[in-house]
């Protein structure tokens, strides 16, 4: 590295590198991890800008749609004139203006199938910011069979949730929500509405949550259910722990 990029570099960096318990070690780390983001909602926007500006070395892009008129209320990397180009595309692009060191990979399709593993695989941890419920248990099983970290995050109203999952035989997202009706409605913000700060709030928790676990410090939200209420400017930890009933992960170790 000559002097003028290690220079940007540290120039770049220097208020991470200042932070207790992440300094020049941790930064590194940061550069050299593999971060698959899954689904670009609201969730996803907040945590794409936040992933590439902390400097993470390679981050994997899934998401099929195309930006629509009623994203940009809460999506905010998306612009007017982005309505009908790709997510993943607009994304991309988006990384590569804010962090040119970043390596992007794009997926434009919905994870399915056998393919799904060998793409998780890749990566050293997973965020899920998808708003399915089938989906989310798909990705939490193919996180389960690669031993992949699973960051989970969802969003209803005022309301948001976060988790660790799949890290050193902790809880998996279906030993906590063991149906769809289990706080359903953070599964599908199309009918239950959502805050668009509330989406933010969620994004950045996970993003925090995920340069934790990469630097290898703090307290992670293994075998815990992060409740944040915008609403009451609240939040509130419920401990959560591995089912030995789970037809996913009982035989995980």
């Amino acid at each position: 590295m000559d002097s003028q990029i290690d220079n940007e570099y540290f120039e770049r960096y220097k208020r991470h590198i200042l932070v207790k318990n992440i300094g020049g070690q941790g930064q590194k780390k940061l550069g050299q991890a593999k971060v698959l983001l899954i689904g670009l909602g609201g969730i996803g926007s907040t945590v794409i800008q936040h992933l590439a500006a902390a400097g993470i070395g390679k981050i994997g892009l899934v998401d099929q749609d195309t930006v629509a008129l009623s994203n940009l209320q809460r999506q905010t990397i998306y612009k007017y004139e982005d309505i009908g180009r790709k997510k993943v595309s607009v994304a991309s692009n988006f990384v590569k203006k804010l962090n040119k060191n970043v390596e992007i990979t794009e997926y434009n399709f919905f994870l399915s199938g056998d393919g799904t593993t060998k793409i998780i695989g890749e990566y050293d941890v997973v965020l899920d910011g998808t708003d399915n419920f089938e989906t989310r248990k798909l990705i939490n099983k193919h996180c389960v069979e690669e031993r992949k970290p699973l960051i989970f995050g969802g969003v209803s109203g005022w309301e948001g949730l976060v988790s660790l999952f799949v890290y050193k035989n902790s809880a998996c997202f279906d030993c906590v929500f063991t149906s769809s009706e289990t706080r359903s409605s953070f599964f599908d913000c199309s009918s239950e509405g959502v805050l668009g700060v509330t989406t933010s709030l969620v994004g950045t928790f996970m993003v925090a949550e995920t340069i934790k676990l990469i630097c290898e410090t703090g307290q992670l939200l293994t075998n815990k259910l992060l409740i944040c209420d915008a609403l009451n400017g609240a939040t509130e930890i419920l401990h959560t722990k591995k089912s030995e009933k789970c037809s996913v992960c009982q035989n995980v170790v």
